[in-house]
């Protein structure tokens, strides 16, 4: 059974880099977590073991020994991703590398976004979102035929 994230939540990287999860966001995550770059917004993405599995299942379908471009995919998905252990205290370690591929800093804010969370500075949340137009969520509606 998948598990669904939502809601924004206003957190704190620690000196270490460390962010303390939301409790009823932790209890929806097993131990481990992976972290990658977005490969089309300035964030980071949090998956749980389960849907790294099902990308894993996709990604292990393509074509790498004969397309350069799936190869490059597969190298720079995997070989910028990083898996994550929460402590006992609900904080997950964000790798250096990637904070400063985001430019994550002090504030950042955790994002619910169905099937995994993003990983925000804070500054850069609220210009993403003063940036979106009002319309934005009929126009998807629209374009993805969702009639909700």
């Amino acid at each position: 059974m998948s598990v669904f994230f939502v809601d924004e939540y206003q957190r704190q990287l620690d000196d270490r880099g460390r962010m303390v999860l939301p409790a009823k966001v932790r209890e929806k995550l097993s131990p481990v977590v992976y972290i990658t770059k977005s490969v089309s917004d300035n964030c980071l993405h949090l998956y749980t073991e389960e849907e790294w599995e099902k990308l894993g299942e996709k990604i292990s379908k393509l074509p790498t020994a004969t397309d350069k471009n799936a190869a490059a995919f597969v190298r720079m998905f995997y070989g910028r991703a990083t898996a994550c252990e929460i402590d006992k205290q609900g904080r997950v370690p964000i790798a250096k590398r990637l904070m400063d591929a985001v430019g994550l800093e002090r504030d950042v804010v955790l994002v619910g976004v169905n099937t995994r969370l993003e990983i925000w500075d804070s500054s850069a949340w609220e210009k993403y979102q003063d940036s979106l137009s009002d319309t934005i969520m009929l126009d998807g509606i629209k374009e993805y035929n969702l009639n909700i």
